[in-house]
């Protein structure tokens, strides 16, 4: 017993902390695995808006043919759901001519959809624009594609 506190003593006469180099380390070791994290992770950010537009992209093509077939109609009038700049989020103010009758989108889309989408006379989607958080703008246009800088 009385080696083991012998051998404690001499140990703990000899502890000083770290030094000043082996905090810098492990601040440097920190820090580059902060900005692997970091740089990594920042390829993520915007991507949720992409997906969103996408998604309503197809949740509105979807509304439309189902809205044709339900009314039997291959005649879908050309039309827009919001004006430029603005958006029609309510599914119960968009209108769609199908068959020269008009029809409520909101039988056939229960959630809100923002921006603006203006669709040709055969139901397809022809040009949209979503605007998601942090301001990022995605488009569509049926030549070019979607573009979501």
């Amino acid at each position: 017993m009385k080696q083991l506190r012998k051998l404690m003593e001499k140990v703990r006469k000899g502890e000083g902390g770290f030094t000043l180099l082996e905090v810098l380390i492990v601040i440097l070791i920190l820090a580059v695995l902060v900005a692997t994290v970091v740089f990594n992770v920042g390829g993520f950010v915007g991507q949720g808006t992409e997906e969103i537009a996408k998604m309503q992209c197809n949740v509105l093509q979807t509304a439309i043919v189902a809205a044709a077939a339900v009314e039997s109609s291959s005649d879908v009038a050309a039309g827009s759901i919001g004006d430029s700049g603005t958006s029609i989020t309510n599914p119960d103010d968009w209108i769609l001519t199908v068959g020269g009758s008009d029809v409520a989108m909101s039988k056939y889309v229960e959630n809100n959809i923002t921006g603006y989408w203006e669709w040709d006379d055969s139901g397809t989607i022809i040009n949209g624009t979503y605007t998601g958080g942090g301001g990022k703008t995605c488009t569509y246009n049926a030549t070019a594609g979607w573009n979501c800088p």
